[in-house]
């Protein structure tokens, strides 16, 4: 599986250091005027953009119908995108989490920072079997309407309950407790997805 990062890191290394750049960016932006939005925002991007860069990179050039004939596992495969999306959505939350402390007020909870986060991989456990299934341009295409979809569904949530919201420290164990469930039942979907496809 390592193999492999290496692989993605390597074939898509201009896009990353791209990502990278803008994580940066965003991170001195949210600092410099105080706004946990431009922080959270580039997270959620940056977290499903890399695999998907990368698996249209292997589609392009039938990276997996080779795969497939070498013997690699379907079950590899699989997890190695789901990792690479994990590794850039963990990079992402410390950049986060760094504006977060910094704009650490009082009436701020931990919800604030815990909800971006998770929302990340539940973008994440939304797209890649999307894309497993209908291949990256399509994929691409649904997923745009659902991320536009949840954050809408997000804001009106978070204008409607206000501080209620955001003081319910349960709220913290719960969101990240669903969003492990849908990560881990995410692997599985795309995996069964992925054993079913001739290359």
């Amino acid at each position: 599986m390592f193999g492999l990062l290496i692989k993605d890191f390597f074939n898509i290394r201009k896009q990353i250091a791209w990502y990278i750049g803008m994580i940066v960016m965003f991170f001195v932006v949210s600092l410099s005027v105080r706004n946990l939005t431009f922080s959270a925002s580039i997270g959620l991007l940056v977290t499903i953009s890399v695999p998907l860069t990368a698996l249209a990179y292997e589609e392009r050039e039938n990276w997996q119908r080779f795969a497939a004939a070498s013997g690699l596992g379907a079950k590899t495969m699989v997890a190695e995108k789901y990792l690479l999306g994990i590794l850039f959505a963990l990079f992402s939350s410390l950049a986060y989490l760094a504006v977060f402390l910094f704009c650490f007020e009082n009436g701020t909870t931990w919800m604030e920072f815990c909800f971006p986060v998770c929302m990340q991989f539940v973008i994440l456990s939304v797209v890649l079997p999307l894309v497993f299934r209908y291949g990256v341009e399509r994929g691409r295409t649904m997923t745009v309407l659902f991320v536009v979809v949840l954050v809408a569904l997000f804001a009106a949530g978070m204008g409607l309950l206000g501080d209620r919201f955001s003081l319910a420290a349960p709220a913290v164990g719960i969101a990240a407790a669903v969003t492990l469930f849908l990560l881990v039942g995410s692997f599985f979907l795309s995996l069964k997805i992925y054993e079913k496809k001739e290359f």
